[in-house]
């Protein structure tokens, strides 16, 4: 008899399932009716991931990508996976490209072909059909800037760049040890045509003792910019490439210019580590300091205007600051932007007061007139432009811990306006946003509270702002 009631209950469950199934199309039908996790459209699930101590310094989680031809999202995943989903979430192909992280994710002008670079002892830069993910072609990092096995120093391909003649250009970095034990950086550039053929490298026969996080392409006048984030003042004036900011011929790797950039006092150097974008007519270059200084420059590099954004706050004899790191345009507008508050001398050390300045977008025109601010209430952690639009991921607030900051922020840039707000349980890491402004689509991170309470999971989210 009882195992009778066994199956009986058994045969219930899978009849419930299979009623929940036909009526959901879900696989966990179960979790539309447990509560509601997002208020997102779509949310898909990346895999597994452990949650991250919810203070540390950086939190990865791959890319997001717009596609404009098909409507759909091109994702790089902390796993090693490239999936290519369709408006709705719905997987069109995938494929496993690494042992890791994939950290630098583009896609050609005429959305053919994706390049992905991973996290690896090769290091390797993948070319893949959008449509299907094939592989079209693959360079190795390690040929260009070598790999330690002994410290487990990986090349990968940080930042990749695209121009409409199909031009390809990849700033490849790892870490290493110096003569004291002490980490440092090599970098170096490269650039192919659309076949995979090599056109240039700079430098040419060395890698630069800098670290290299971010370059620009400017493809109407000819030219590419990178800048340096080394941090260091000690070891910054012996490096051969001290320089900040570097603007080659984009054609030929011919450098163009080279400058370093007057530090702030309390700061000693200039670091730039993400903050480089040209305006889309080429004509102009944005730069933001982690001082959080913001610049505009010509096509070459040379001033044209600066403002401080985030000025350094002195309390108790140590200084703080609310760093700068996002920069770019909307139309004729200039936007930076201000993470969390830090201590200048250790990043990691806990802030005593959050910076006035910080978790902000700010806006400029062309002449430097201040036009707007937007605060968030925690880390702006990715900015995304279509228009007048901008969708900022929200991560952490790590000075007030606000667990129900995270999610995604649209705001109009013709006032720093709020117009639609989107939460989730996890920290919001990086996002996109489609061309028309009205998907958003962002991949929320797991994360282990002081209390070691685990908040969110590692999925993607989009968003419809229609509805």
């Amino acid at each position: 008899m009882k195992r009778c009631k066994t199956i009986l209950i058994f045969f219930l469950l899978a009849l419930t399932w299979s009623a929940l199934f036909w009526l959901t199309g879900k696989k966990t039908p179960w979790q539309i009716f447990a509560g509601k996790e997002s208020d997102a459209a779509y949310v898909i699930s990346l895999g597994d991931m452990a949650g991250r101590n919810y203070d540390r310094m950086g939190f990865d989680s791959g890319k997001v990508l717009y596609v404009k031809s098909d409507g759909g999202w091109l994702v790089g995943t902390a796993n090693g996976e490239l999936i290519h989903f369709d408006a709705k979430g719905e997987e069109l192909w995938s494929h496993s490209v690494g042992t890791g992280l994939i950290r630098g994710i583009a896609v050609s002008r005429d959305e053919k072909v994706v390049y992905a670079g991973e996290k690896s002892p090769e290091g390797t830069m993948y070319a893949m059909d959008v449509k299907n993910g094939d592989v079209l072609w693959t360079f190795r990092g390690d040929s260009l800037i070598g790999y330690e096995a002994d410290i487990q120093s990986e090349p990968t391909a940080i930042d990749i760049s695209t121009d409409a003649a199909g031009h390809v250009y990849a700033v490849f970095y790892r870490f290493t040890l110096d003569e004291k034990g002490q980490r440092t950086y090599l970098s170096r550039i490269i650039s192919f045509d659309e076949t995979g053929k090599e056109r240039w490298r700079y430098p040419a026969k060395e890698n630069m003792d800098a670290w290299v996080n971010c370059g620009a392409v400017s493809e109407s006048s000819g030219r590419f910019a990178f800048a340096t984030a080394n941090y260091d003042k000690a070891k910054t004036d012996g490096l051969t490439y001290n320089e900040n900011l570097y603007v080659l011929d984009s054609h030929t790797g011919t450098l163009l210019h080279a400058e370093k950039i007057p530090p702030v006092e309390t700061f000693g150097t200039t670091t730039i580590r993400n903050g480089l974008s040209y305006s889309e007519d080429g004509k102009y270059l944005a730069v933001m300091a982690s001082d959080g200084r913001g610049f505009l420059r010509d096509e070459d590099g040379r001033p044209i205007w600066e403002r401080s954004i985030s000025r350094v706050m002195e309390i108790g004899g140590s200084y703080y600051f609310a760093a700068g790191r996002d920069a770019l345009f909307s139309g004729d507008k200039v936007l930076f932007g201000t993470i969390n508050t830090f201590n200048r001398e250790n990043w990691q050390l806990p802030a005593p007061v959050i910076h006035p300045s910080g978790n902000s977008l700010y806006g400029f025109d062309r002449d430097g007139k201040y036009l707007f601010r937007y605060t968030a209430p925690a880390e702006i952690e990715a900015i995304g432009v279509a228009g007048d639009v901008a969708a900022l991921a929200i991560g952490r607030n790590v000075r007030n811990h606000d667990y129900k900051a995270h999610g995604a922020a649209v705001i109009s840039l013709s006032d720093g306006t709020l117009l639609n707000e989107y939460h989730t349980k996890g920290p919001l890491q990086t996002l996109a946003i489609s061309s028309d402004g009205r998907y958003v689509a962002g991949i929320e991170v797991p994360a282990v509270t002081a209390e070691g309470d685990l908040l969110g999971a590692y999925r993607l989210h989009i968003w419809d702002r229609e509805k």
